[in-house]
């Protein structure tokens, strides 16, 4: 690196805080497409001193490798000063700072000789000289850069001097102190000298002016302060904000993010300031930084369309060509995967793939391992070699005499997701697994570990584990036994596993389900009964579903007069659980529908979106129908311009699932400019939220053609729908069953089609044409269809007579109807109404009309369906 620049930033006072392993929002190497040195530049303050003049001074500042340092300061030992020992630290951190994190030497400079020397020549000068605050604060900053471990004598003789005179310290030094602290560990920076640290900042929160001082305070004790002084914090960090302008340091904004994080405050419009700055410093930004950024938004809950798109467009530029990934830092790498996989196009998630298989190091660290699993989870990564290069990565980390949970049951998830199949790495997981609970106390690690268990190769709970939760079954939270369910659920449904295995997994069952209903009794409040119910229950039609659903119905009957006490993030919450255990409950959905009302004002887009959506779902109008879908329509109608697309789209589904769509929310939706938004939108998304969005906007475009002509909108998911019904359907073993006897009943296979397309591209069970007198005519004559093996329409030889029937016969197993009764949800209805408007007649097979007792014989079958195609053609 230039001297010149060197100079400049070493004589900086406050050298950007870049500390190694711990400190949030570092930035210890740039790209390859920026000079490292130039950014320090910026980032510096320029602090001119007499030690300019000083040539032992200008002689450390020259040197390019800390041996070259070290072997200075020990042939001029005797003319060095606390000043000279700071100054040559400083230049042994700012090389190695240049450097990617595997080519660094920070243990190797610690190792050395000559620097156990100079940490001593540091404690004879301070036990002999009486030093100023200044010298001692500024070296136990720099040993602290340089991973200094905290049980060193020099670092514990500092420590107590910068502790004795902490009274003294103004806040330039104090903000030093304290992100010292921050990084040798909680064991000092939870000492009583923070109680002092927050006195003084409290009463001098007035008179800080500098945003890095600030930064450094702020987030030093953001889990120490109350919440009276956290506001304070706040407040004072949007003043700052708002004069940061020419602030290009991108971390002490980054701190202040991350204060917020951990004192586990939303702050809305702090948040708002914080990412108008990122983008205004877009350029400023590297991958390192980037993901500390993204993972405390993410921990936030808070999400800004504009960043994530600024860095989006960031990522692809800093990322490299493919001739260039030999020269690309191996410790981005997880932080790239993490940031750019999950919402990236396939040609760039192949290309990341690559550039992690060629590039990935042969060892990682433990906070870097995690984060590219949940990268490759993420992404969906199914790349065989990636997963095996990874595998081995991981092994040491889950075979270690002191496994740490995190890193195993991440690898565990990883793992499991992309379906990796190394029976021996996976054998390693499970034993390790299985060590974890053995030797744990804490509830939620056995739960954990129980859930990786049950998804594992193995088929079965070991009995050590089995006797684990049987034990700690008491201590279960509702989360934890919803965990345990899951995963008694799943391996239960193993049919080749023993009778014992199935004996001992059944008792467990019911003993869990036991504790489940009598902790529901205790259940005071809506809040905590939604917690229960959305951890606890899985969707799946079988009696451990039904005994609870039962229990929550119980309950609301029972607390339906507190609504009106209910905030709007219970009201949501509320609607999303029946929305899950499809409840449909008059009595509790109107209720819900008038506390809605009364609070619509106050809901947010995506609140709103969850309260009415239960409703098309459910396919139910509450007894204040006009008053609450009134409501929702205006609310709707009044931020039309700025609802996000996705939510739109999806509250404009719901409104025709209602038959309440009206012309503005069309007009904007089906508008040019807002479908060019929504696929900037779909351009960032994961894969199947994709998939989702474009399949209810295709939803919204078929009922807006069927239901509403006059709207004048044209159908143009053809080529859309083209390509999704390529997929060819396979008849299960009921639907298979239905054919045979319809079959039977029609004369033949020829008068039968099954699996038909839609004119507009919605599935038929089954497709037949019946004359008046309620004989089949030949489907291969007669009626266009879909040819899938083409993927064209087939026009029919010769023209259905005027007279007959096109019949549409569906059968409806239990997914199509409420859990609680045989009322059919909202989607099915509105198939049932398109198929009506486009000439069929519909007919319909319930699953408990055709499973019931009454139905027990082929023959009963026969006279059943014989009973409504009758009907269907009047007869």
């Amino acid at each position: 690196m230039n001297r010149a620049i060197r100079v400049l930033v070493s004589q900086s006072r406050y050298v950007s805080p870049t500390f190694r392993q711990s400190t949030v929002f570092r930035t210890p190497y740039y790209s390859q497409r920026v000079n490292p040195g130039v950014r320090y530049l910026c980032l510096a303050r320029t602090h001119t001193t007499a030690e300019e003049k000083d040539s032992l001074i200008e002689r450390i500042e020259g040197f390019e490798d800390h041996t070259e340092i070290l072997n200075f300061i020990h042939d001029n030992q005797e003319s060095f000063t606390p000043v000279h020992f700071n100054k040559a630290l400083d230049t042994l951190w700012l090389i190695q700072s240049q450097k990617d994190k595997y080519q660094q030497s920070f243990d190797v400079i610690q190792k050395n000789p000559m620097f156990v020397r100079v940490c001593e020549m540091i404690l004879q000068q301070l036990e002999r000289e009486n030093v100023d605050n200044d010298i001692v604060i500024t070296n136990l900053y720099s040993l602290s850069r340089l991973g200094l471990d905290a049980s060193n004598l020099l670092s514990q003789h500092l420590f107590l001097k910068g502790c004795r005179s902490v009274n003294d310290l103004d806040i330039p030094q104090l903000s030093k102190f304290v992100a010292t602290l921050r990084y040798i560990g909680p064991m000092y920076y939870r000492s009583p000298v923070m109680t002092e640290v927050i006195e003084i900042v409290q009463n001098h929160l007035g008179d800080i002016t500098n945003i890095r001082e600030f930064s450094q305070l702020m987030i030093g004790m953001a889990r120490l302060s109350s919440p009276d002084l956290n506001q304070q914090l706040v407040e004072k960090a949007m003043e700052l904000m708002v004069h940061c302008e020419d602030d290009r340091n991108p971390n002490n904004v980054g701190r202040i993010l991350r204060a917020l994080n951990n004192m586990r405050m939303r702050h809305q419009k702090l948040l708002e300031m914080i990412s108008q700055y990122f983008l205004a410093v877009l350029d400023e930004l590297d991958i390192h930084t980037m993901f500390r950024i993204k993972d405390a938004l993410k921990d936030l809950n808070y999400r800004n369309r504009a960043l994530e798109e600024g860095f989006r467009r960031r990522l692809l530029f800093l990322m490299p060509e493919s001739n260039a990934y030999d020269s690309f830092p191996k410790s981005m790498i997880p932080c790239l995967l993490w940031c750019l996989g999950p919402t990236a196009s396939s040609q760039v998630k192949q290309n990341l793939e690559t550039l992690a298989l060629k590039q990935l190091p042969d060892h990682i660290q433990e906070t870097e391992l995690v984060t590219l699993l949940q990268a490759l989870e993420a992404m969906g990564c199914r790349n065989d070699s990636l997963l095996h290069k990874v595998s081995r990565l991981a092994l040491p980390h889950i075979n270690h005499e002191h496994t740490k949970l995190r890193p195993v049951l991440q690898t565990a998830k990883t793992f499991i997701a992309t379906g990796y199949e190394d029976q021996a790495f996976l054998s390693q997981l499970r034993y390790t697994l299985v060590s974890i609970v053995g030797a744990t106390f804490k509830p939620a690690v056995v739960a954990e570990c129980v859930s990786c268990l049950s998804q594992l190769p193995g088929g079965k709970l070991e009995d050590a584990v089995v006797k684990k939760i049987h034990t700690m079954l008491p201590q279960f939270t509702f989360v934890e036994l919803g965990l345990i369910t899951q995963s008694l659920r799943t391996l239960t449904s193993n049919t080749t596993m023993q009778k014992t295995d199935q004996k001992a997994l059944s008792d467990l069952f019911r003993n869990v389900n036991t504790t489940v209903i009598e902790r529901l009794h205790n259940v005071t409040t809506f809040r905590t009964l939604h917690k229960v119910v959305l951890s606890y229950y899985v969707e799946s039609p079988t009696w451990t579903s039904t005994f609870l659903l039962e229990e929550v119905i119980k309950w609301y009957e029972r607390n339906l007069g507190e609504a009106d006490r209910l905030t709007r993030n219970n009201l949501a919450t509320w609607a999303m659980v029946m929305s899950r255990t499809r409840i449909q409950h008059g009595l509790i959905l109107d209720t819900l529908a008038n506390a809605a009302v009364r609070k619509m004002h106050t809901l947010q887009n995506d609140q709103l979106l969850t309260i009415l959506s239960v409703f098309g779902f459910l396919n139910y109008s509450p007894t204040n129908a006009e008053e609450f879908f009134g409501a929702c329509v205006d609310t709707i109608v009044k931020r039309l311009w700025t609802i996000p697309p996705h939510i739109l789209v999806r509250l404009a589904y719901s409104l025709a699932q209602l038959q309440q769509l009206p012309a503005d929310i069309v007009k904007r939706v089906f508008q040019v400019k807002f479908l060019e938004q929504l696929d900037t939108y779909l351009e960032r998304s994961k894969d199947h939220h994709n998939a989702q969005l474009r399949d209810t906007l295709m939803r919204v475009n078929r009922a807006v053609v069927l239901e509403y002509p006059e709207y004048d909108i044209p159908w143009f998911h053809g080529q859309y729908c083209c390509e999704v019904a390529k997929k060819v359907p396979v008849l299960d073993g009921v639907e298979r069953q239905v054919q045979e006897v319809l079959t039977d009943v029609l004369g033949g296979p020829q008068f039968v089609r099954s699996k038909v397309i839609s004119p507009y591209f919605q599935t038929i069970d089954y497709e037949c044409y019946l004359t008046e007198e309620g004989s089949a005519l030949p489907c291969v004559e007669y009626g266009d269809f879909w040819n899938r093996a083409e993927g064209c329409w087939q026009k029919a030889t010769k023209p259905l007579p005027a007279t007959a029937h096109r019949v549409a016969i569906d059968y409806q197993d239990a997914r199509d109807f409420c859990r609680n009764s045989q009322h059919l949800l909202g989607h099915v209805a509105m198939r049932k109404r398109h198929l009506e408007i486009l000439g069929y007649t519909v007919i319909q097979v319930p699953h408990f009309e055709w499973n019931s007792m009454k139905l027990a014989t082929e023959e009963s079958w026969k006279e059943y369906l014989q009973q409504k195609l009758s009907a269907a053609v009047g007869r």
